[in-house]
């Protein structure tokens, strides 16, 4: 747990000097996308990722969640992709640092992850260029 929070704050840092170097240019979009390989049941899984939309919704962190499973995938079918979408770099840095600051999102969180139902397959952080 200590070394996510050490990964978020250096993450978080360099996204807020990207974001203010890159202040002249226009602002685009960011997707963080968290890359979930499933060993339990899906419905229970879906339950907790909404648990954790309302907590960023009332922290009123920026970021819209949204889940999907890769149906058609080769080896990768089943997996599910949790993707929160930012309107710009430091909307998602700060947006991220409110919800991992609140201890209720602490809370279930660190249950997630104590459960074994799930395991991170990535983490990435992608940002729009569509012309």
């Amino acid at each position: 747990m200590r070394s996510s929070w050490k990964r978020l704050a250096i993450v978080t840092g360099f996204v807020l000097c990207v974001a203010a170097t890159d202040a002249a240019a226009e602002p685009r979009p960011v997707l963080s996308v968290l890359t979930i390989k499933l060993k339990g049941d899906q419905e229970a899984y879906l339950q907790k990722v909404k648990q954790l939309n309302a907590i960023s919704k009332r922290v009123e962190s920026g970021g819209t969640i949204r889940v999907w499973r890769a149906m058609v995938a080769g080896a990768d079918a089943g997996l599910i992709f949790v993707g929160i979408e930012y309107p710009n770099l430091e909307a998602f840095a700060k947006g991220t640092m409110k919800t991992r600051g609140d201890a209720e999102y602490q809370k279930l969180l660190k249950a997630l992850d104590e459960s074994g139902t799930r395991e991170v397959v990535s983490s990435s952080l992608l940002e729009e260029v569509t012309p």
